[in-house]
């Protein structure tokens, strides 16, 4: 898995806010994580990875998205809690890291809580 690194950086709330934005607009896939993930600049495969799966993870544990899979019927969401989720993400994520990004083994919907997260407009630190 190679990945260009922009020269753009995005913290890693930054990130997930993208991530939640995209997830309001249509279901993510791996591609899209692995995408707002080279905005880290993490430039090490195996690091990106692993970032990958934190960015994937936290979202799922906040509540903001849950995992599921895309089939003629439409989105069916996994039976599972947001770690377990997480768990069953990394490990095939980990299995096969090559074919992570490009793969369709998960789809990441936001939740209502995410859709309200998305809509407020971003803290700005000032006043």
């Amino acid at each position: 898995m190679r990945w260009e690194i922009p020269p753009e950086r995005l913290t890693d709330a930054e990130q997930l806010a993208e991530l939640l934005g995209r997830a309001t607009d249509d279901w993510v896939h791996p591609a899209d994580v692995f995408d707002v993930a080279r905005f880290s600049g993490i430039s090490d495969t195996d690091a990106l990875l692993e970032h990958a799966i934190s960015l994937t993870r936290e979202l799922l544990r906040q509540g903001l998205v849950i995992a599921g899979d895309l089939s003629e019927v439409g989105y069916e969401p996994w039976h599972l809690g947001p770690d377990d989720s997480a768990d069953r993400i990394a490990r095939q994520w980990r299995d096969d890291p090559d074919a992570a990004p490009t793969s369709f083994s998960v789809w990441l919907q936001a939740t209502p809580a995410g859709v309200e997260q998305a809509r407020r407009p971003p803290h700005t630190g000032r006043g």
